[in-house]
């Protein structure tokens, strides 16, 4: 009998599925980060903006700065689920599935691929010690880019940060401009806005 693996094809189907897109509050937020071992606090000069639907990257939350330069969204899924799929695969000896701790590595590949049309760029992780200490996470990463796809109408640029905590949750925050001198500058108003607790 042959084994069935359930690889990158299935973990692109599950994470569409899994994260949605409906609209939330602050407050809504919130909890959903609570829930998921998270904490988030409002960057100065921030307001929610609307979540835009789109094909690309799914995300429940987003905030916009006082003069527009600058939108942040975010992308959080808890591992839970997948980690109760994982162990009823361990107990059939015809299916293999990838722990959900090694997931998120190729999620932000294809993440990447959608938002830039298949053009790839470095994802330079962060220092272990540093993810650690600054975001309470045990992996996280980072990559600047050009947008080209429907989740970056309206905006050239892209940076996306992402952060994984074993057995809890993974989560991609997108800082989005369209000026590439004033980006780093901007980006570093919410870049600690969101960690684990």
């Amino acid at each position: 009998m042959k084994k069935k693996v359930m690889g990158l094809g299935f973990l692109i189907l599950f994470f569409g599925i899994a994260f949605g897109q409906d609209q939330m509050t602050q407050t809504a937020f919130e909890k959903l980060c609570d829930s998921t071992g998270l904490k988030f606090e409002m960057p100065k000069g921030y307001q929610v903006t609307d979540v835009k639907k789109n094909r690309d990257l799914m995300y429940s939350f987003a905030i916009l700065n006082e003069d527009a330069s600058m939108e942040i969204r975010y992308t959080i899924w808890s591992l839970k689920p997948a980690f109760e799929r994982y162990k009823k695969s361990l107990e059939n000896s015809n299916s293999t599935m990838i722990s959900p701790n090694k997931m998120y590595q190729g999620t932000v590949q294809a993440n990447l691929l959608n938002m830039t049309s298949g053009q790839m760029y470095n994802i330079g992780p962060f220092p272990t010690q540093a993810v650690k200490e600054e975001f309470n996470a045990d992996a996280g990463g980072s990559c600047f880019f050009e947008f080209d796809c429907e989740f970056g109408k309206g905006y050239k640029y892209g940076q996306f940060m992402y952060l994984h905590k074993d057995d809890i949750a993974d989560v991609i925050v997108t800082f989005m401009s369209n000026n590439k001198e004033t980006h780093p500058d901007l980006m570093m108003v919410g870049f600690h806005a969101l960690k684990f607790k």
